[in-house]
């Protein structure tokens, strides 16, 4: 029994891929009622198997992506094409608090699933809608994914030393960071209804934040003309803003470029330099950054003499800016991420465990969590049917039409 922070919202989730179902995550995660329609043969996403030699295919049906997207949620597999199928997603909507979406607007509008038909059925609807470039312009009504967003934002460049290919930051950035703009955008909504008792149509993009979040980069760019791209290590001119490899291999990031003269005779003791502080060529931040090349000479040096271990013994000892430069398989066993539940190992019905990575706030008072794994395609077909009054007949009927797809079976407790 859900009793977080949106417990009692309703959400009826027409979406696909990352973006619109991350949203609906985030807020199944808060205790939000979420139904995801989908068609008879599933999302998109359940079928989705291999990227950069990747395989997220798993056993019972599962994929890796559905069972982080679609975790806490219903699902309820219709064929929109039939007009008895529209029909349930109607009566769905009567009472719904929010209506989501990132299937392209005229989509929406020759399903009769467009703003304009279901806020004249419930006027305190918010209808939330993902695009990937915005509502307006010349690409408004253009298909993309993840990828269009990260290359037109210019994350892809704009992370890319000059002169070397674009880089794909990580997998699912863009369409993660389109579900926090798109979840933002329906809390929003709700609190503006409490107020004026009215719903409305409320849209963002991938574009958009994937701009947004450059902003800093952006700023500069945009009012000094300067290029703001990544620089080679060796040629970063505060060497106290770098990353290092140690004697056993580990990458470590120093983060001290704040307060650097705070700083800068703690990281010489704890390097065992403490005559560097005497030394005239890094007398103060300017004259560091001079000579940043000899800097990052002598760092290189101490740190290959030294292991993680080593390191993180006098980081604790020294109040330090550092870390360790995780890889993602590191995370499971990171004692400060686990210790905050940013990643929390469960049991799973089909797959013993599973690890899931759990929206990452804590609230006093309205607990969140995983409560349940992702569904089967339609597992909750029936249940939904006769929630909103429909009988044991009328549901044969809707399924004999095709309208309704079969009962999935629950996976085994």
């Amino acid at each position: 029994m859900a009793n977080g922070p949106l417990t009692g919202i309703k959400v009826v989730e027409w979406a696909h891929v990352h973006f619109g179902p991350g949203a609906g995550m985030f807020m199944s995660d808060m205790g939000a009622e979420v139904i995801h329609v989908e068609t008879p043969a599933g999302d998109g996403m359940r079928h989705y198997a291999t990227l950069w030699g990747n395989h997220f295919l798993l056993d019972h049906g599962r994929n890796t992506f559905t069972e982080d997207l679609l975790r806490n949620k219903e699902s309820l597999s219709l064929d929109l094409s039939k007009p008895d199928a529209r029909e349930v997603i109607y009566r769905l909507v009567d009472d719904a608090d929010v209506f989501l979406t990132n299937f392209r607007p005229q989509a929406g509008i020759k399903l009769g699933l467009d703003y304009e038909t279901l806020s004249a059925r419930n006027d305190r609807l918010i209808y939330a809608q993902g695009t990937s470039y915005g509502t307006e312009g010349p690409e408004k009504d253009s298909p993309g994914l993840e990828m269009m967003g990260l290359a037109r934002g210019g994350m892809m460049l704009g992370s890319a030393i000059v002169g070397e290919e674009p880089v794909y930051p990580t997998m699912g950035l863009n369409d993660r960071l389109g579900a926090i703009g798109l979840l933002v955008s329906i809390l929003s909504a709700l609190v503006a209804r409490d107020r004026t008792g009215a719903g409305q149509l409320v849209s963002t993009s991938l574009l958009g934040w994937q701009v947004n979040l450059q902003a800093a980069a952006i700023s500069c760019v945009a009012n000094t003309g300067q290029p703001m791209r990544p620089i080679p290590r060796r040629e970063q001119d505060d060497p106290n803003y770098n990353v290092y490899r140690l004697g056993d291999g580990t990458w470590i990031a120093l983060g001290m470029t704040i307060h650097p003269d705070k700083y800068w005779p703690l990281i010489c003791q704890a390097i065992d330099r403490p005559e560097l502080t005497e030394d005239p060529r890094f007398s103060d931040q300017e004259r560091r950054r001079q000579n940043y090349k000899e800097l990052i000479d002598i760092y290189d040096e101490v740190f290959a003499t030294l292991t993680w271990a080593d390191w993180d013994e006098r980081i604790r000892r020294y109040e330090l800016i550092s870390c360790k430069v995780n890889a993602l398989d590191d995370l499971t066993t990171d004692e400060q991420i686990l210790a905050n539940q940013y990643l929390v190992n469960a049991p799973h019905p089909d797959l013993g465990s599973w690890w899931y990575v759990p929206t990452p706030i804590s609230y006093e008072k309205t607990p969140i969590g995983i409560r349940s794994a992702a569904p089967h395609i339609g597992q909750h077909n029936d249940q939904i049917l006769e929630r909103l009054g429909y009988s044991e007949d009328e549901i044969n009927e809707l399924r004999e039409q095709g309208a309704v797809g079969p009962q999935a079976l629950p996976a085994a407790n």
